[in-house]
């Protein structure tokens, strides 16, 4: 019998659960250390098998006669029928029961390497919208899609299988069952693989600050759930549990590198990372990040690390042996919200206050407006010293910018065209890492609202209550419900072909010129300065090396109608013009002009 306690937390993720160990034997392990009998249930036999407790407060037992697809359930200490809490596949639903699957493919990625950090730009996708059918097989074929339009980072919103027919994802309770609507464990696998052949690297968003509000049976099992801390969305991990919390924080670094071993994921970003309570002396994101370091070591294979801080925070880039975090890149919505506060004044779309204009300019000089870290108030923060921004990720548009709007509207549908194309100049040739969201490319005209598929009526009309309490800014009163199956339906992106091509055009122009820039080391955090006139709007970046320099100067106004057009001074050839216009030393409102000037002329 496997001393299950004593394993490495990078070797637990293939115990856990129930696993074929043979075409017809499978075994099975689960952590719950606060009963004294679990049971195996066998629903199409009516068979039940107990298991053998052992150290740690793992039971365990193998059982013969088993295929893959054999639905079972555990039973704790004789109480109701319930789903594996390390289930790989919840066919039925989060109610019904687990799933043995065979995890065997084929990969042909065995030569793939992830794009240096970078060369990154990253695809914000929902699986479910991305494409009619909503499926892992149907996203593989819009790859060549985003490989055309020069993507090499597609970023998934979170798949833990969560409650009803769809879902954002955050709402997750089944943390190792890939989300059964979009199909089954091996169409994931397939997925990254078909993406790996592509040239796409793959981040996984994960959520370890709670757990989804139903079909959260975690809490029945053993002590996985915090009553010291509790979240707006759904319960607690039980991070610093004064008994339990070592093998607790061994069960989510399991999950985590069960992401990237079992299906090659090449990197997690942790969602709300400053909202994964946790008063141990050791914070649990550091002991995950150290573990897949480990674990990366171990496998001669970089796994990447993204946190969702929201806020600057000048820990988390730092490796932990010298007191940080040790992730490798974090969001940065001060850019989004301070650009969006130009065009958009006193509109938010977060909690955080921006200010017109001068934000937006502390941004670009400074590399962000708010700063906290994980145990310290974040707060805003006075202009200071550029930081570097490389591992920063800069969007115009994320899930939470559209979705947290009432109406789930779009940047261009706020503002305008010209806007967007402009914004999307400064983003993507920004010293920052820059971030598309799914249709932004080309003006897609579907909503992304909220939405969630929840079964039970009082929890339904909570999540409405709740979005109104958690957004009071906003009129609530349009709009498709989220609880509407509409929410879900209209939010589907529909074809490149059907949204707008000069947009799409425009945003591959300046992909392609970025990528040509850091391929002639001219676009960088440490060479670039920072040149604005507010009064105008406009605000201008210069890259300079030893042989060219290059100039990108965006004009944004509060006023999608303005005409009126400023003189300034261009330095070196026009490349790019958002409008199509050609170098006339104007810049009109909602516009972006591009130079490049070889310093050898």
């Amino acid at each position: 019998m496997i001393d299950v306690a004593s394993l490495s937390p990078t070797r637990l993720h293939p115990i856990l659960g129930g696993r074929l160990i043979a075409s017809d034997r499978a075994r099975f392990c689960v952590w719950s250390p606060t009963c004294d009998t679990v049971a195996v249930y066998l629903p199409d036999s009516d068979r039940q098998v107990p298991m053998q407790r052992t150290s740690g407060g793992y039971h365990v037992a193998e059982i013969a006669d088993v295929k893959a697809g054999q639905r079972y359930f555990y039973r704790f200490d004789g109480g109701p029928d319930r789903p594996d809490p390390a289930s790989r596949y919840q066919p039925d639903g989060v109610h019904g029961p687990s799933a043995l699957v065979d995890d065997a493919l084929d990969w042909s990625d065995q030569r793939w390497a992830m794009p240096a950090r970078e060369d990154w730009v990253i695809y914000e996708l929902h699986v479910g919208a991305f494409t009619s059918q909503g499926t892992f097989a149907a996203a593989i074929d819009r790859l060549d899609e985003l490989v055309e339009l020069g993507i090499n980072v597609i970023e998934l919103m979170p798949v833990a299988d969560a409650a009803g027919r769809w879902n954002w994802g955050y709402d997750g309770v089944n943390l190792f069952a890939p989300n059964r609507n979009y199909g089954p464990p091996h169409d994931l696998r397939r997925l990254v693989d078909a993406a790996h052949q592509r040239g796409i690297g793959v981040i996984l968003d994960v959520v370890y600050n709670h757990l989804g509000p139903e079909g959260n049976y975690l809490g029945q099992s053993g002590p996985y759930l915090s009553d010291r801390h509790q979240t707006v969305w759904g319960s607690a991990p039980n991070f610093d549990d004064a008994v339990h919390a070592t093998e607790l924080r061994r069960f989510f670094v399991a999950n985590a590198i069960y992401w990237l071993d079992e299906f090659h994921i090449d990197g997690l970003r942790v969602d709300a990372i400053h909202c994964m309570e946790d008063d141990s002396d050791q914070h649990v994101v550091i002991e995950i990040s150290n573990a897949i370091r480990r674990w990366s070591a171990e496998n001669v294979r970089h796994s990447f690390l993204i946190a969702e801080s929201n806020v600057y925070d000048e820990t988390m880039l730092v490796p932990t042996d010298q007191g940080g975090c040790g992730f490798d890149a974090q969001w940065s919505d001060d850019f989004l919200h301070s650009f969006f506060a130009v065009v958009r004044p006193g509109e938010k779309l977060c909690h955080r206050s921006y200010q017109p204009k001068t934000d937006l300019d502390q941004v670009l000089r400074m590399g962000y407006v708010y700063a906290g870290t994980l145990v310290d108030q974040r707060g805003r923060c006075q202009i200071g010293p550029r930081v570097d921004t490389s591992g920063l990720i800069y969007n115009i548009q994320n899930h939470d910018f559209v979705g947290n709007h009432p109406l789930g509207k779009r940047l261009h549908q706020l503002t305008s065209l010209e806007t967007q194309a402009a914004a999307a100049t400064l983003l993507i040739l920004s010293p920052g890492i820059p971030m598309l969201f799914m249709g932004e490319e080309f003006a897609c005209e579907q909503p992304f609202g909220f939405f969630v598929d929840f079964g039970d009526a009082e929890l339904r009309e909570s999540v409405i209550a709740g979005r109104r309490r958690e957004y009071p800014q906003h009129d609530w009163s349009g709009g498709a419900s989220p609880v509407d199956e509409a929410a879900f339906h209209q939010a589907k992106i529909g074809p490149a072909s059907a949204g707008n091509s000069v947009m799409r055009n425009w945003y591959r122009s300046l992909i392609a010129e970025r990528r040509a820039w850091i391929s002639r080391g001219l676009i960088g955090s440490d060479r670039v300065s920072i040149e604005s006139d507010l009064d105008q709007g406009l605000f201008v970046l210069r890259y300079q090396n030893d042989l060219e320099s290059a100039m990108v100067a965006v004009r944004l106004c509060d006023d999608p109608t303005a005409t009126d057009a400023i003189v300034f001074q261009s330095d070196g050839q026009l490349v790019l013009d958002s409008r199509g216009l050609p170098d006339d030393g104007q810049l009109l409102p909602n516009h972006a002009k591009v130079f490049v000037k070889s310093e050898t002329a």
